[in-house]
Protein backbone atom coordinates (compact mmCIF):
# COMPACT_ATOMS: atom_id res chain seq x y z
CA UNK A 1 0.00 0.00 0.00
CA UNK A 2 1.30 3.43 -0.92
CA UNK A 3 1.82 5.76 2.01
CA UNK A 4 1.03 9.42 1.38
CA UNK A 5 3.45 10.79 3.93
CA UNK A 6 4.82 9.91 7.34
CA UNK A 7 3.99 13.39 8.58
CA UNK A 8 1.32 13.26 11.31
CA UNK A 9 -0.26 16.51 10.14
CA UNK A 10 -1.23 14.87 6.85
CA UNK A 11 -2.90 11.98 8.63
CA UNK A 12 -4.62 14.36 11.03
CA UNK A 13 -5.85 16.43 8.09
CA UNK A 14 -7.53 13.53 6.31
CA UNK A 15 -9.07 12.24 9.56
CA UNK A 16 -10.45 15.70 10.34
CA UNK A 17 -11.89 15.86 6.82
CA UNK A 18 -13.52 12.48 7.37
CA UNK A 19 -15.10 13.61 10.64
CA UNK A 20 -16.42 16.85 9.13
CA UNK A 21 -17.78 14.99 6.09
CA UNK A 22 -19.77 12.78 8.46
CA UNK A 23 -21.20 15.84 10.20
CA UNK A 24 -22.01 17.29 6.79
CA UNK A 25 -23.96 14.16 5.86
CA UNK A 26 -25.79 14.15 9.20
CA UNK A 27 -26.90 17.75 8.64
CA UNK A 28 -27.41 17.61 4.88
CA UNK A 29 -31.19 18.05 4.90
CA UNK A 30 -30.82 21.36 6.72
CA UNK A 31 -27.73 22.47 4.82
CA UNK A 32 -29.27 21.58 1.44
CA UNK A 33 -31.45 24.67 1.82
CA UNK A 34 -28.47 27.02 1.40
CA UNK A 35 -26.60 25.43 -1.54
CA UNK A 36 -28.05 24.04 -4.77
CA UNK A 37 -25.38 21.38 -5.12
CA UNK A 38 -25.62 20.18 -1.51
CA UNK A 39 -27.92 17.16 -1.40
CA UNK A 40 -27.82 13.65 0.14
CA UNK A 41 -26.20 12.19 -2.96
CA UNK A 42 -23.36 14.71 -2.84
CA UNK A 43 -22.86 14.18 0.91
CA UNK A 44 -22.67 10.43 0.40
CA UNK A 45 -20.23 10.69 -2.50
CA UNK A 46 -18.00 13.02 -0.44
CA UNK A 47 -17.84 10.49 2.39
CA UNK A 48 -17.09 7.65 -0.02
CA UNK A 49 -14.29 9.67 -1.64
CA UNK A 50 -12.64 10.40 1.70
CA UNK A 51 -13.06 6.88 3.06
CA UNK A 52 -11.59 5.38 -0.11
CA UNK A 53 -8.61 7.76 0.09
CA UNK A 54 -7.93 6.76 3.69
CA UNK A 55 -8.19 3.08 2.83
CA UNK A 56 -5.82 3.44 -0.14
CA UNK A 57 -3.15 5.66 1.36
CA UNK A 58 -3.49 6.21 5.09
CA UNK A 59 -4.62 3.02 6.75
CA UNK A 60 -1.11 2.15 7.94
CA UNK A 61 -0.60 5.62 9.43
CA UNK A 62 -3.83 6.12 11.37
CA UNK A 63 -2.11 5.54 14.69
CA UNK A 64 0.27 8.44 14.03
CA UNK A 65 -2.23 10.96 15.44
CA UNK A 66 -1.72 9.33 18.81
CA UNK A 67 2.06 9.46 18.82
CA UNK A 68 4.23 12.04 20.55
CA UNK A 69 5.10 13.97 17.39
CA UNK A 70 1.46 14.67 16.63
CA UNK A 71 0.78 15.72 20.23
CA UNK A 72 3.78 18.05 20.11
CA UNK A 73 2.45 19.57 16.87
CA UNK A 74 -1.01 19.87 18.42
CA UNK A 75 0.38 21.84 21.37
CA UNK A 76 2.37 24.12 19.07
CA UNK A 77 -0.73 24.94 17.01
CA UNK A 78 -2.86 25.67 20.07
CA UNK A 79 -0.18 27.87 21.63
CA UNK A 80 0.42 29.75 18.39
CA UNK A 81 -3.22 30.55 17.77
CA UNK A 82 -3.78 31.60 21.37
CA UNK A 83 -0.82 34.00 21.37
CA UNK A 84 -1.82 35.52 18.05
CA UNK A 85 -5.38 36.04 19.28
CA UNK A 86 -4.21 37.72 22.50
CA UNK A 87 -1.89 40.07 20.61
CA UNK A 88 -4.61 40.99 18.12
CA UNK A 89 -7.04 41.81 20.93
CA UNK A 90 -4.40 43.91 22.71
CA UNK A 91 -3.61 45.83 19.52
CA UNK A 92 -7.27 46.65 18.98
CA UNK A 93 -7.47 48.04 22.52
CA UNK A 94 -4.15 49.87 22.65
CA UNK A 95 -4.43 51.46 19.22
CA UNK A 96 -8.18 52.00 19.00
CA UNK A 97 -7.53 55.69 18.39
CA UNK A 98 -4.91 55.04 15.72
CA UNK A 99 -6.83 53.21 13.01
CA UNK A 100 -4.19 53.82 10.37
CA UNK A 101 -1.52 52.05 12.44
CA UNK A 102 -3.88 49.17 13.18
CA UNK A 103 -4.62 48.70 9.49
CA UNK A 104 -0.94 48.90 8.62
CA UNK A 105 0.26 46.47 11.29
CA UNK A 106 -2.51 43.93 10.63
CA UNK A 107 -1.59 43.92 6.95
CA UNK A 108 2.15 43.78 7.61
CA UNK A 109 1.97 40.92 10.12
CA UNK A 110 -0.44 38.76 8.10
CA UNK A 111 -3.59 39.20 10.17
CA UNK A 112 -5.52 40.80 7.29
CA UNK A 113 -4.84 37.91 4.93
CA UNK A 114 -4.81 34.87 7.19
CA UNK A 115 -6.32 35.44 10.64
CA UNK A 116 -9.97 34.93 9.73
CA UNK A 117 -9.37 31.50 8.20
CA UNK A 118 -6.79 30.58 10.85
CA UNK A 119 -9.17 31.15 13.77
CA UNK A 120 -11.87 29.19 11.94
CA UNK A 121 -9.73 26.11 11.65
CA UNK A 122 -7.55 26.46 8.57
CA UNK A 123 -4.18 25.31 9.89
CA UNK A 124 -2.47 26.17 6.60
CA UNK A 125 -3.56 29.79 7.13
CA UNK A 126 -2.25 29.64 10.69
CA UNK A 127 1.10 28.47 9.39
CA UNK A 128 1.16 31.31 6.82
CA UNK A 129 0.17 33.83 9.50
CA UNK A 130 3.01 32.75 11.77
CA UNK A 131 5.50 32.80 8.90
CA UNK A 132 4.40 36.26 7.74
CA UNK A 133 4.44 37.60 11.30
CA UNK A 134 8.03 36.53 11.89
CA UNK A 135 9.22 37.68 8.48
CA UNK A 136 7.69 41.16 8.63
CA UNK A 137 7.85 42.22 12.29
CA UNK A 138 10.46 44.97 12.51
CA UNK A 139 11.99 46.28 15.73
CA UNK A 140 10.38 49.72 15.47
CA UNK A 141 6.88 48.26 15.22
CA UNK A 142 7.58 45.80 18.01
CA UNK A 143 8.82 48.51 20.38
CA UNK A 144 5.84 50.74 19.60
CA UNK A 145 3.50 47.91 20.59
CA UNK A 146 5.48 47.04 23.72
CA UNK A 147 5.47 50.70 24.77
CA UNK A 148 1.67 50.54 24.91
CA UNK A 149 1.71 47.65 27.37
CA UNK A 150 2.11 44.35 25.52
CA UNK A 151 4.83 42.30 27.26
CA UNK A 152 7.80 41.19 25.20
CA UNK A 153 7.21 37.66 26.45
CA UNK A 154 4.13 37.47 24.19
CA UNK A 155 6.30 38.15 21.15
CA UNK A 156 8.77 35.55 22.42
CA UNK A 157 6.00 32.96 22.56
CA UNK A 158 4.96 33.69 18.97
CA UNK A 159 8.56 33.48 17.76
CA UNK A 160 9.08 30.21 19.63
CA UNK A 161 5.94 28.74 18.09
CA UNK A 162 7.00 29.82 14.61
CA UNK A 163 10.39 28.14 15.07
CA UNK A 164 8.82 24.93 16.36
CA UNK A 165 6.31 24.74 13.55
CA UNK A 166 9.11 24.75 10.97
CA UNK A 167 9.60 21.07 11.84
CA UNK A 168 6.31 20.47 10.01
CA UNK A 169 6.94 22.85 7.10
CA UNK A 170 6.85 20.12 4.47
CA UNK A 171 3.39 19.05 5.59
CA UNK A 172 1.91 22.50 5.19
CA UNK A 173 3.62 23.07 1.86
CA UNK A 174 2.14 19.82 0.58
CA UNK A 175 -1.33 21.27 1.11
CA UNK A 176 -0.51 24.69 -0.33
CA UNK A 177 -0.24 23.93 -4.04
CA UNK A 178 -1.00 20.93 -6.20
CA UNK A 179 2.01 21.88 -8.34
CA UNK A 180 4.27 21.16 -5.39
CA UNK A 181 2.78 17.79 -4.55
CA UNK A 182 4.96 14.84 -5.46
CA UNK A 183 2.53 11.93 -5.08
CA UNK A 184 -1.00 11.25 -6.22
CA UNK A 185 -2.03 10.68 -2.62
CA UNK A 186 -0.86 14.14 -1.57
CA UNK A 187 -2.69 15.72 -4.49
CA UNK A 188 -5.87 13.89 -3.55
CA UNK A 189 -5.76 14.92 0.11
CA UNK A 190 -5.12 18.53 -0.96
CA UNK A 191 -8.27 18.43 -3.10
CA UNK A 192 -10.27 16.92 -0.25
CA UNK A 193 -8.91 19.49 2.18
CA UNK A 194 -9.94 22.35 -0.11
CA UNK A 195 -13.43 20.89 -0.57
CA UNK A 196 -13.94 20.47 3.18
CA UNK A 197 -12.60 23.96 3.88
CA UNK A 198 -15.18 25.44 1.50
CA UNK A 199 -17.94 23.51 3.25
CA UNK A 200 -16.67 24.66 6.64
CA UNK A 201 -16.69 28.34 5.68
CA UNK A 202 -20.35 28.23 4.70
CA UNK A 203 -21.50 25.86 7.46
CA UNK A 204 -19.77 27.87 10.22
CA UNK A 205 -21.55 30.99 9.00
CA UNK A 206 -24.88 29.17 8.83
CA UNK A 207 -24.54 27.71 12.33
CA UNK A 208 -23.25 30.97 13.81
CA UNK A 209 -25.79 30.88 16.64
CA UNK A 210 -25.58 27.14 17.25
CA UNK A 211 -22.15 26.65 18.92
CA UNK A 212 -22.38 22.86 19.07
CA UNK A 213 -23.04 22.42 15.37
CA UNK A 214 -20.73 25.29 14.47
CA UNK A 215 -17.81 23.52 16.18
CA UNK A 216 -18.50 20.41 14.11
CA UNK A 217 -17.37 22.46 11.10
CA UNK A 218 -14.49 24.29 12.74
CA UNK A 219 -11.58 22.48 11.11
CA UNK A 220 -9.06 23.47 13.74
CA UNK A 221 -11.23 22.33 16.66
CA UNK A 222 -12.11 19.08 14.95
CA UNK A 223 -8.49 18.27 14.16
CA UNK A 224 -6.98 19.09 17.54
CA UNK A 225 -9.67 16.99 19.23
CA UNK A 226 -9.10 13.84 17.17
Amino acid sequence: METATACPTSTATILACQKIARSFKENIYELSRIRKDWDPEYATSLNVWINDTIEKYYEENLDSVYDKKYRDWHEVMVAGLQSLKVLRAALKVDFKNDKSFLKEVFKKLGYSDYFSDAKNGDHLSLYKLLSTFIKNLDEETKQKIIHKGVPETLFNKIFETAQQIEDFKCCFEALESENELNTYAQKEVAEIYETIQDICRIAVAYFQFDPIKRDEFNFYKVMVNL
